[in-house]
């Protein structure tokens, strides 16, 4: 693969990225909160945003499965899926807390106690968050071992697919029948997104149309599922349109013009960690320190970039990512998470 088509995927992929951040942002800031919380005077809008989290789900599930391709035991693909995950996320806790329990937010402050739990993800069932946006990451912590299972009882791309279309299938009956036990594990709405996902990557394995067919056809009735799950009723068109340019993004790899937004892509996570609760001190204080609507917008936009662009840059170079990628692997190894089934071929 010549080196700038290289490049221009990727970039194709991290623009995906920016225009999920952006939906999320957007709905946090203009969508999401009453005025009289805000201190905002405009109409709410981009009510549709929190679509933006979806569209991070589908990116995921390509990510992972890739991930999960070039590597060798289940404790290096855990090593790597969590070493990517929890530095930045470590510091967007400590972050956000110090600068909510300093300044105060009405309604979001925790103790250090709870601050502390949220570090060993307790807030997915004892503890409140530190900030609300944790909740995609513990729907993402919750695919790694689904999928990393699924690595274990066959690495063909056919079972592992089929593995998600029936977990899917039973999440659903289950509800359809009056039994939510199994959304408490993951919801059928999650899978089917990190099914496209990982569908459209297994399609980019494939050496010709014939073989990669399958793959973007399942894709394309995972897209069509997903739609009877009742998480997009209120929002169909919106949903419909999202997703289907995520989908054509990511399987063409292309994004014509917005690929220029690929270094906000590379922020994206950073960003998605400290945006809301402190785009909020923000604003609030913007909002009554006199500025107009658009100004403590724009400054909240510009003072949470800031700080996910110094994230970004501390806790997810590189380097970083090496050391908490062999952490997590060493950890994996010592409980013995270390077996996957052969890869085929």
């Amino acid at each position: 693969m010549p080196v700038q088509t290289h490049q221009n995927r990727m970039a194709a992929i991290d623009g995906l990225r920016a225009i999920a951040v952006l939906m999320v942002v957007a709905f946090h800031y203009l969508g999401r909160w009453p005025n009289d919380y805000t201190g905002l005077s405009f109409a709410p809008m981009f009510e549709f945003g929190w679509l933006g989290v979806d569209l991070f789900f589908v990116i995921s599930g390509y990510c992972i499965a890739m991930t999960a391709e070039r590597t060798g035991s289940l404790a290096t693909f855990w090593g790597r899926r969590f070493g990517r995950l929890y530095p930045a996320y470590v510091a967007g806790v400590f972050l956000t807390f110090a600068l909510v329990s300093y300044f105060g937010l009405p309604g979001k402050e925790v103790t250090v106690l709870q601050a502390l739990g949220n570090l060993l993800f307790l807030n997915a069932v004892a503890m409140p968050p530190v900030d609300g946006v944790y909740w995609s990451l513990i729907v993402e912590l919750k695919f790694y071992f689904i999928y990393g299972f699924l690595l274990c009882i066959s690495r063909r791309p056919s079972i592992i697919l089929g593995g998600m279309v029936g977990l899917f299938l039973l999440g659903l009956g289950l509800r359809l029948v009056g039994i939510d036990h199994f959304d408490r594990i993951i919801r059928p709405e999650h899978i089917i997104l990190f099914l496209i996902g990982a569908a459209l990557f297994f399609a980019h394995t494939q050496n010709s149309g014939a073989q990669q067919r399958p793959y973007y056809l399942l894709a394309v009735c995972a897209y069509l599922a997903s739609f009877t799950t009742g998480a997009y009723d209120a929002v169909v068109p919106y949903a419909a349109v999202t997703l289907l340019v995520g989908i054509i993004v990511i399987a063409t790899r292309r994004l014509p013009v917005l690929s220029i937004l690929w270094p906000v892509g590379l922020i994206s996570y950073s960003w998605y960690l400290l945006h809301q609760n402190i785009g909020l001190l923000i604003i609030r204080a913007a909002a009554n320190a006199g500025f107009g609507d658009a100004l403590a917008v724009a400054s909240a936009v510009t003072g949470t970039l800031a700080l996910s662009m110094m994230l970004y840059f501390v806790f997810e170079n590189r380097t970083m990512r090496k050391r908490a990628n062999q952490l997590f692997e060493k950890i994996f190894s010592i409980l013995k998470l270390n077996r996957l089934a052969k890869h085929p071929g």
